[in-house]
């Protein structure tokens, strides 16, 4: 390596830095020599060209502003035969933290997703060869990895992790972290390992998704992107990839994930709390019906699984090859484009699920198993399509056609559909292009066919936070299904939850809790967990379940008040977590920065915060928090349980005893006794002057409101509103004002 690549690696802090470009070929590390290197201190830009003769050639291009790195790779197929390329590899070698090696540790937030533990020591052995099915080792678990995916390659998951990776060590805040900047061909994975002095290589390897080689054509360029930096936060997750994010935010496309098509309104699924296929279009139409009236933040409906004729397992995207599209015309009679049509006569918008598996028992999958990836390795019953085929290609975009617009869908759940582009084992038929490649294409397919303002959400498998995903979808599941009674799950979700929360790009890319609803296979403490849990996490794109069959339930108007002001990716912190210590499982206060009802920051009047405290435990369990651990200076508080409306005062810190599986939903607000406490409607903004307080609405709903002392005198749109006791009752309007005067 170059003086110059020597000297742009220092600022890293991590001792004696190599790094060492090569190729794979035809299953063979290849190396070339340096023919060229330039460098302009002043501009913080190193060039290394690099050549194997008659093979290709390699040029690195580094922007370095001290301790961060951007590098952009090309490899150039020089040789003039079709070349059998597997992956490009960078060694940087000789990373030293100064502290004792053994503890020295990477986390990667497919981790938790794999193995239920956040990080792993360096040399710590995931695939040992005594692995059981539900339990790992002393230390982890596997039972949430798919077969083919326990591997020495980190990041090599078909869980689409947020890419990146830390390597640190347990008694330093000073780490290094590589991340991706582009994912139009290559994706990253690693591998790490002491050298025989200690040291610790990282190996960053550039490889292909669904294909183990490409066949590259002579001349053709393949570019690569990446960042490396250093971080002196490495203790702490909600800041371990701050630098990363930051320089990755200039270069990601425009995402859709970045509006607000899920942000502020929410999707009805027809899937969760016991519906599953048992779907028509009259049922739908009723229960959309009871939605307009009663829920004002759900926009749209969401058939989903259920209306194709053979099933099960999932049928979707395959239907359309058979007679009549498929369509199971005994639910829908007069066919889909009648229910679409339905729908939006009632005011709201038809989306539909399609899954991208096809069954291997459907007349697609029998007729033309040539059009298909074997596998079966993971999956039995169903199969994906070969995108690297033309007719396979062909098909569904024909498919995209019929189920989006001939039958006038305006927004897509997507479901079983990143087994074609995610997978590391696959193997396409033809290698012309990477799974990343083919995935641009299949997205934009889908997208040129819904509305601009139309969502296409994410299913299985299950997303960790990858935000490049965000280009084209607009929000992500990224756990599993919660509804049906199993309280494992639930736990589940909340460790894989705070992997993708921490990296603070829910702003980029909605993540989705699954759906909010009645709960039926939960209990009342349990139910209520999931409920504060999607709230405080604001991840509660969908709501779920027959509601309009239980009017009187007394979840109904508690399920009424979580959803009034989804703010779907606001911002959320975490409370005091050490998540380097295994004893500190999750953490057990989450926060957000402001009242459950107000999507805006800093409005006068109303709570400062709003907490969520959570006992995953099957015991009972004390759970405290400070003023300063929810960001606020010293004082005094009040504290009000938004579902009970007890209240109590925070002066130093408070502490509350939690159920097993038992949970707190807490409004924070200052001492004042001229605001607003709670209410079960969204309020946009306020605005206060000495003691009167506005409160400004956008849609129309009968709400409550609960203030911290009786006001003298309330006006709804210049009209008086009744006043009794601190609470008031009103039927707001669109985009009404409220006026409230306290003496």
């Amino acid at each position: 390596m170059t003086e110059s690549v020597q000297k742009m690696l220092a600022p890293l802090n991590c001792g004696k830095l190599n790094l060492t470009p090569y190729a794979v070929i035809d299953g063979q590390i290849r190396t070339g020599s340096v023919t060229e290197c330039s460098a302009n201190p002043e501009t913080g830009r190193v060039r290394l060209n690099i050549e194997l003769p008659g093979v290709f050639q390699d040029s690195l291009s580094f922007q370095f502003r001290g301790s961060q790195i951007r590098c952009r790779r090309e490899f150039r197929n020089i040789s003039g035969e079709v070349m059998q390329l597997n992956e490009l590899g960078a060694a940087l070698e000789g990373i030293d933290f100064g502290k004792i090696p053994r503890d020295d540790f990477f986390y990667h937030n497919e981790n938790p997703r794999i193995y239920e533990v956040m990080a792993f020591p360096v040399d710590y052995n995931r695939t040992a060869k005594d692995a059981k099915d539900t339990s790992f080792d002393l230390q982890a678990g596997n039972r949430w990895a798919d077969p083919g995916v326990v591997c020495e390659r980190i990041g090599r998951s078909p869980y689409q992790p947020f890419p990146a990776i830390l390597l640190g060590n347990y008694q330093s805040k000073h780490g290094i972290v590589h991340g991706t900047l582009s994912q139009r061909v290559f994706f990253h994975n690693y591998l790490v390992k002491h050298d025989p002095n200690g040291k610790v290589r990282l190996d960053i390897l550039s490889s292909f998704k669904d294909n183990s080689y490409l066949e590259i054509q002579p001349g053709r360029i393949l570019v690569d992107e990446w960042y490396l930096g250093a971080t002196e936060q490495a203790d702490e997750i909600e800041h371990i990839f701050d630098r990363y994010t930051e320089v990755l935010r200039q270069v990601l496309p425009p995402m859709y994930g970045a509006t607000d098509i899920n942000r502020t309104t929410m999707v009805w699924g027809s899937w969760n709390d016991g519906i599953f296929r048992h779907i028509s279009e009259s049922m739908l139409l009723e229960e959309a019906a009871y939605l307009k009236k009663n829920f004002p933040t759900v926009r749209w409906i969401q058939v989903d699984d259920g209306y194709a004729t053979l099933v099960p397992p999932a049928h979707g995207l395959g239907c359309v090859y058979e007679k009549n599209h498929g369509i199971d015309h005994g639910k829908f009679p007069n066919g889909l484009r009648h229910y679409t049509d339905k729908i939006r006569e009632l005011g709201l918008r038809p989306a539909i699920w399609i899954g991208g598996f096809c069954p291997v028992n459907t007349p697609i999958y029998k007729e033309h198993p040539d059009w298909f990836i074997d596998y079966s390795y993971r999956v039995k019953a169903s199969q994906p399509l070969d995108v690297s085929l033309p007719e396979a290609r062909e098909y569904m975009t024909r498919a995209l056609d019929v189920l989006v617009t001939e039958f006038g869908f305006e927004a897509v759940k997507h479901d079983f559909w990143s087994y074609a582009f995610e997978d590391s084992n696959l193997e396409y038929h033809r290698h012309e292009a990477s799974g990343y490649q083919w995935r641009d294409w299949w997205l934009k397919e889908v997208r040129k066919r819904l509305a601009s303002d139309g969502y296409l959400q994410t299913g299985c498998d299950i997303v960790m936070g990858n935000p490049f995903l965000g280009e084209f979808f607009t929000n992500y599941r990224y756990g599993i299904d919660i509804g049906g009674g199993n309280w494992d799950y639930v736990k589940t979700n909340y460790l894989w939850g705070m992997a993708c929360f921490a990296t603070h790009t829910s702003d980029l890319f909605v993540p989705n809790s699954d759906s909010v609803g009645l709960f039926p296979g939960l209990n009342e403490t349990e139910a209520m967990f999931c409920l504060n849990y999607c709230l405080v996490t604001h991840t509660m794109v969908e709501l779920a379940g027959r509601l309009s069959k239980h009017p009187d339930s007394p979840r109904i108007p508690i399920l009424k008040k979580a959803v009034c002001n989804p703010n779907n990716g606001q911002e959320i912190f975490f409370g005091k977590w050490n998540y380097l210590d295994s004893k500190q499982k999750y953490p057990p206060v989450i926060y957000f920065k402001t009242a459950h009802f107000c999507p805006s920051e800093d409005q006068a009047g109303l709570p400062l915060r709003t907490a969520g405290l959570f006992n995953l435990e099957d015991q009972a369990q004390q759970v405290s928090f400070s003023a300063a651990e929810l960001g606020l200076s010293k004082g005094t508080y009040r504290v009000t349980d938004v579902w009970s409306g007890e209240s109590f005062t925070l002066t130093d810190s408070l502490t509350f005893e939690l159920p097993p599986h038992g949970s707190r939903l807490l409004a924070v607000s200052s001492a004042d006794p001229e605001q607003l406490i709670d209410c079960n409607i969204r309020i946009l903004r306020t605005e206060k002057q000495d003691r009167e307080l506005k409160l400004f609405f956008d849609y129309a709903n009968a709400a409550e409101f609960t203030f911290a002392s009786q006001p003298a005198e309330v006006t709804l749109d210049g009209k008086p509103v009744p006043v009794s006791g601190t609470t008031v009752k009103a039927d707001i309007g669109e985009k009404s004002v409220m006026t409230v005067r306290f003496a």
